[in-house]
């Protein structure tokens, strides 16, 4: 083999080995690119969770205080009746009271109590004796709702054994109103009620939170209040409420959903939920982008390694080709 094949041998090995050298660089790069941004990718994923988590959390704890600042202001107008000494003196079921002066103090109470009712928007408030009598304002639909059991089912709502009260939803599957029972003695309840239209005020939804849907449920997880339409007196959704029930204050993150938990005094839930995939979308963008620019990265270094490479082999070429020509013109002199 001659000097000058022996030199264009050597070159065809340098190509391949520059081409090998291009390919391992760009592979390189790729992976090193690849696994740096899976890995920030992952990290924002997490990051990301994290913070809808919180948010979240807070902001169902801040509606939890919400509802019983509700509640207790609710309660409070409630006792106001109390500062009527008729009220809670006077017994409709056992009244030795003449006709006459019976009827003007039935008719003095219920004046009372439908100035206390003009407070708020309630639908009832007003007493409930024993014998199914009233005072006060009891509407048509609550009179219609409770039927000859009035009184009894009334006073089956209460649940605070301290203060003699309670607050019940749910009636016969009718979850239009809230109720709330208070006993006055053995023989007379304080009712009042209110639509739960009117917890729209309690559960405000936060514009930088619209895609989260935010309900109330009673004890048996049936919704009372929902910022969603067509959801009063239905169950929760079935993934929302298996996280509901396995975590009575928390979030709760699986492929379907967020949804936080927290328990209320009356036993009632706040659980907001949020589609995991709205949680993940801009996660899912920010990926995408990465993934545009590893590419992009990739290319550009690919590029360069070539160049790099180039700029390498072509010194040697140089002197192959130098060679050449003195061997060609020694052959020429000859």
């Amino acid at each position: 083999m001659t000097a000058r094949e022996r030199r264009r041998k050597a070159i065809k090995r340098l190509q391949q080995l520059r081409i090998w050298m291009i390919i391992a660089y760009a592979m390189i790069v790729i992976i090193a690119l690849f696994s740096v941004s899976m890995f920030t990718a992952q990290k924002n994923a997490t990051a990301m969770k994290s913070k809808v988590s919180e948010m979240t959390s807070s902001l169902n704890s801040q509606l939890k205080l919400n509802l019983e600042s509700y509640l207790s202001r609710m309660e409070s107008i409630a006792t106001l009746a109390f500062s009527i000494e008729d009220v809670y003196t006077y017994d409709a079921t056992t009244s030795e009271l003449e006709e006459y002066d019976k009827l003007n103090l039935e008719k003095s109470i219920s004046e009372e109590l439908f100035k206390l009712c003009l407070m708020e928007n309630f639908v009832d408030y007003g007493i409930v004796y024993r014998d199914n009598s009233k005072l006060g304002k009891v509407s048509n639909g609550t009179l219609e709702l409770f039927g000859n059991d009035m009184f009894i089912d009334l006073q089956a709502m209460i649940s605070r054994d301290r203060t003699h009260d309670g607050w019940f939803a749910g009636y016969k599957n009718n979850y239009e109103r809230v109720y709330y029972i208070k006993q006055i003695h053995e023989n007379a309840l304080l009712v009042m009620s209110f639509y739960t239209t009117e917890l729209e005020e309690v559960f405000d939804n936060p514009e930088t939170m619209h895609d989260m849907t935010i309900r109330l449920t009673d004890r048996n997880y049936k919704i009372i209040y929902s910022s969603e339409n067509d959801e009063l007196g239905h169950p929760l959704p079935d993934g929302i409420s298996q996280a509901a029930q396995s975590s009575t204050s928390g979030a709760v993150l699986d492929e379907e959903n967020l949804t936080t938990v927290n328990t209320c005094g009356s036993n009632w839930s706040i659980v907001c939920s949020i589609p995991t995939e709205i949680i993940m979308k801009e996660e899912a963008q920010t990926r995408k982008s990465t993934s545009i620019a590893t590419a992009i990265a990739a290319f550009v270094a690919a590029l360069a390694g070539t160049a790099f490479s180039m700029m390498l082999s072509d010194p040697f070429k140089m002197i192959a080709l130098s060679l050449d020509e003195d061997d060609e013109k020694g052959r020429n002199k000859l």
